[in-house]
């Protein structure tokens, strides 16, 4: 069980929505990065860069032993499910808007609060579930299903925010006594081996086929501008995996996973200044409910 006596709520909330804030960045880098290389060929590169940075950072402050996990079979749980919602997320991305995308995968919460309260330790009362609901409400004003709007991709960020939604749950009860960069490595050593194995498994693909797509593109040569973005990108997701890990220690699952919602906002932002994708009225309308719901939850968390 988890261990309360060191909760920090405020903390939690500040580092997930300064993390949903990068986020967002680093998956709007990976939309644009996309029609110019692969998935595996970024993950790869970008390995090169935040491996010896956190390898680095956590033998500094501990030697070599605090690169080893205290429960490693967890840690290793936790980093194939990210890694799960990671393809998911970012295969969807080059096929629908930035925006489509996030409130596909921000159903998160929805599944975060129920997982959490189905095991036991983080049940929700009734004004909880309230809040919920309300910002699942927001969520499916932005999405609309049923208008058109959603596809077979659009369904992508959906799974994989299931797959996030355990593996944040896991960090809570399974990973909590571990260092966030322990975990952030661990997250970066699985990206590492998709993009070894992804890459040998499209070397073969004929030069034709190679130019389809995110998932089956050849590695390219890479211009100053496109190194950049990748280092950029890398320290990014050093910076949100380090965040995010820490916030689902020090803070209720529900909780977070709650606040979680503002990457709506930073989404539509980014999605605005890079890609020129100007959010609809209902779906301002969507996100100001989602932001209402997650500040319900905070003031009711407060009393």
């Amino acid at each position: 069980m988890h261990d309360t006596r060191h909760d920090n709520h405020r903390q939690g909330v500040m580092l997930i929505v300064g993390s949903v804030c990068l986020l967002a960045l680093s998956d709007a880098l990976v939309k644009y990065l996309s029609a110019a290389l692969s998935l595996w060929q970024l993950l790869a590169s970008a390995s090169l860069v935040s491996l010896p940075m956190l390898a680095g950072c956590l033998v500094l402050r501990g030697g070599l032993a605090a690169l080893v996990p205290e429960r490693i079979g967890w840690v290793v749980l936790r980093s194939l499910l990210l890694l799960a919602m990671w393809l998911l997320f970012y295969a969807a991305l080059p096929l629908i808007p930035l925006a489509t995308a996030a409130v596909g995968i921000y159903t998160t919460p929805l599944f975060i609060a129920i997982i959490a309260s189905l095991v036991g330790d983080e049940r929700l009362t009734l004004h909880g579930w309230a809040a919920i609901g309300i910002g699942f409400a927001g969520v499916l004003l932005v999405l609309r299903p049923g208008t058109g709007l959603v596809s077979f991709a659009a369904i992508l960020p959906v799974a994989a925010a299931c797959c996030y939604a355990v593996a944040m749950v896991l960090t809570r009860r399974h990973c909590a006594g571990e260092r966030p960069l322990v975990l952030a490595l661990g997250l970066n050593l699985s990206f590492a081996l998709a993009g070894i194995v992804g890459s040998g498994l499209t070397g073969g693909i004929d030069d034709a086929a190679s130019q389809q797509g995110f998932l089956n593109r050849e590695w390219q040569p890479l211009e100053a501008i496109e190194i950049g973005l990748i280092l950029l990108y890398a320290l990014l997701m050093v910076t949100v995996n380090t965040g995010v890990a820490r916030a689902y220690q020090i803070a209720p699952s529900s909780l977070v996973g709650t606040f979680d919602y503002a990457y709506l906002l930073f989404a539509a932002v980014w999605g605005l200044v890079l890609f020129d994708e100007v959010p609809d009225r209902l779906s301002v309308m969507g996100m100001g409910v989602i932001l209402i719901a997650g500040g319900l939850v905070m003031r009711r968390r407060g009393r």
